[in-house]
């Protein structure tokens, strides 16, 4: 019972809506995977930068 209680809500958020978000990906121009590949590039530039400089302190 408890274990129906966790696994559906953890479904619905991880494995619905990482299908969902990936579904509408593939129909995207190349224009966009662009654009969302240069997000990425950029968000994982500012995390290394963040550890980086807290390991420097």
């Amino acid at each position: 019972m408890i274990k129906k209680l966790i696994q559906r809500p953890l479904k619905f958020l991880l494995v619905d809506s990482t299908v969902n978000i990936l579904g509408n990906l593939f129909e995207q121009p190349l224009v966009m995977w662009a654009f969302i590949g240069w997000g990425w590039i950029s968000i994982l530039v500012m995390a290394t930068s963040i550890v980086s400089q807290i390991l420097a302190l």
